[in-house]
């Protein structure tokens, strides 16, 4: 597994790093850290500097030291993390600082380079040394290549995760991913799964109550299959898990099951059904993403 880590001098950014060494230790080979300059706070109101005033190119090259310092800070941070596991595991450690505004750096560094996973903080720096995080989670979750794990906070192991599913192929490959990236040692699992009430919503004033129970059947049904199908599979992998079905506005439901189940995390496809099922998770993974209390991992296939 291959991750790529934003960070700054910021606690958020703290987090994000304890987040993967707690999360990922057994499956992580690989972990940049990426710090990213950004030149348009040079430009200020574009007078020239007075006689005594550092010159743009001098505070550039000090804005580059204060993130190589950061960077060398976060790398020793990460490696003490690591050498905290009672076996270390293999992951080989990188550090890039790059120039550019700190969201599109993120995202075209993950597009050339590839990482199974970008993560970030939800809120960081606004001074020279930093940049802010809390603006640029968003846009990385919304256009980055990969899954994107937005870190609100720090993580008690073993870390509490709630897992959202709705029978859908994004929403099964999130949580494949799940078995293979996280440990049992880890981590709890809570899976959710909610049957969507629009239908009810829009039919009730013209269809009788035997045919909404009819209609609502089968998503209550296929919920079901989902959580049990799952259950069964984490529970052979050797994961603590349980399950619940639930009913209402998905993201809703999902963001409100959070601290209802002492979630330290919650995982979500990219994309849900479409249609007629009205489970569209590609807009639930964002609305949860921005009102959850925990930290989200958005996984996309």
């Amino acid at each position: 597994m291959k991750i790529l880590c934003a960070v700054d001098e910021s606690e958020f950014s703290l987090w994000a790093l304890e987040g993967v060494g707690k999360l990922f230790r057994h499956s992580m080979k690989e972990l940049v850290l990426l710090h990213v300059v950004d030149p348009r706070i040079l430009k200020g109101g574009g007078a020239r500097p007075k006689k005594d005033e550092p010159s743009t190119k001098d505070i550039s090259k000090k804005l580059e030291a204060a993130g190589q310092k950061v960077l060398v800070d976060r790398a020793h941070r990460m490696d003490v993390i690591l050498s905290q596991a009672t076996t270390k595991p293999f992951t080989a450690l990188k550090t890039v600082l790059v120039k550019g505004h700190a969201a599109d750096a993120i995202i075209t560094f993950a597009e050339n380079n590839q990482p199974d996973l970008v993560v970030v903080g939800s809120r960081g720096l606004n001074d020279l040394p930093g940049y802010l995080l809390g603006s640029l989670s968003r846009t990385v979750l919304t256009h980055g290549p990969c899954s994107v794990l937005t870190v609100k906070g720090q993580f008690d192991v073993p870390v509490s995760v709630l897992i959202a599913l709705d029978g859908s192929k994004p929403s099964k490959f999130a949580a494949n991913r799940v078995k293979e990236w996280l440990s049992p040692d880890a981590v709890t699992l809570q899976l959710v799964s909610v049957v969507p009430d629009m239908l009810t919503d829009v039919s009730q004033k013209v269809l009788p109550k035997s045919r909404l129970k009819a209609l609502v059947a089968p998503l209550r049904q296929q919920a079901q299959e989902s959580l049990d199908q799952y259950r069964e599979l984490f529970l052979k992998e050797g994961f603590q898990v349980t399950g619940k079905r639930l009913q209402g506005n998905p993201r809703e439901e999902i963001v409100e099951a959070v601290p209802a189940c002492h979630a330290q995390l919650v995982v979500m496809g990219s994309k849900g059904l479409t249609g007629v099922e009205r489970f569209t998770m590609g807009s639930v993974s964002q609305w949860v993403s921005a009102y959850a209390p925990s930290s989200v991992l958005v996984v996309r296939h």
